[in-house]
């Protein structure tokens, strides 16, 4: 079952009110109606009555579509499948705590602004080749200190053995340059982008400690769930990080992240030393 949705570059909470008579694995997915590997949400719940699904969407392109269907069924015309009914879709304002993200920082709002047309066009932008030319996006009019940002968008990133690692993006320690790896940065939402880059740059920029992990998990997040970034997006993008490297140092990061996030939601920040 698809929908158009006129999102006409607004932000906005997409409100899908969904109806089975028993459980039914339903999956929604929300994205950008003309550009490729643009999408807001991909996300499932197993339904046995009336759910509400509030997909969070703080940027976006002219025109949206909207998928839901029985993840058994697959996506068919709507006379063809009678296991859920779509109540209703509407448009709600979308909540933002932008008391915690210190936007008067000119550094950060810059990063915001330069990350946000990054992540939202990642999927149909250009990369290079690792080797010998890597292509370079930047905010060439960034005009305060320290505020002009490097992505270095390449097929995939490589250790200095020559093997692929398993993570999305790194940033530079000395210079704040970024590297992003197209392989692992198309099949994510938006949203999930924004996560893994918002840590990136919290490392460089944000941090005391430019090594610690946690604290730039913990950064990102503030700048990424005030700007009002979907919650479980944020899961996503650090499982999908983690699961190539299991080890007990990422459980434990993951374990303060969903801290950090439950405690968000409960308008209760929590500090960690």
């Amino acid at each position: 079952m698809i929908f158009s949705v006129p999102t006409n570059y607004e932000e906005f909470t997409l409100l899908v009110k969904v109806k089975t008579d028993k459980p039914e694995k339903i999956r929604v997915i929300f994205k950008d109606r003309t550009l490729p590997n643009t999408i807001f949400t991909n996300r499932w719940k197993t339904i046995n009555g009336e759910t509400d699904f509030f997909i969070r969407v703080p940027v976006s392109g002219a025109n949206a579509l909207l998928l839901v269907y029985n993840d058994r069924i697959g996506n068919v015309p709507k006379d063809s499948d009678k296991t859920f009914e779509v109540v209703e879709v509407k448009k709600v304002p979308l909540e933002k705590k932008l008391d915690v993200v210190d936007l008067g920082n000119p550094v950060i709002s810059a990063f915001v602004e330069f990350c946000t047309k990054f992540c939202f066009n990642a999927g149909h932008l250009t990369s290079g080749n690792y080797v010998s030319k890597p292509f370079t996006y930047t905010n060439k009019d960034g005009k305060v200190e320290n505020s002009e940002f490097k992505i270095e968008y390449i097929p995939t990133i490589i250790s200095q053995k020559g093997q692929e690692l398993n993570t999305p993006a790194r940033i530079s320690k000395t210079s704040g340059r970024i590297q992003v790896s197209q392989k692992k940065i198309i099949p994510m939402t938006i949203p999930m982008r924004m996560a893994i880059m918002l840590h990136e740059f919290s490392h460089y920029y944000i941090n005391d400690d430019i090594e610690n992990e946690s604290e730039a998990d913990l950064n990102g997040l503030i700048i990424y769930l005030g700007l009002g970034y979907p919650r479980i997006e944020a899961y996503e993008a650090f499982t999908k990080t983690f699961i190539g490297t299991p080890t007990e140092t990422n459980k434990k990061r993951y374990d303060r992240i969903n801290h950090f996030i439950e405690n968000f939601e409960k308008n209760n920040m929590i500090v960690y030393e």
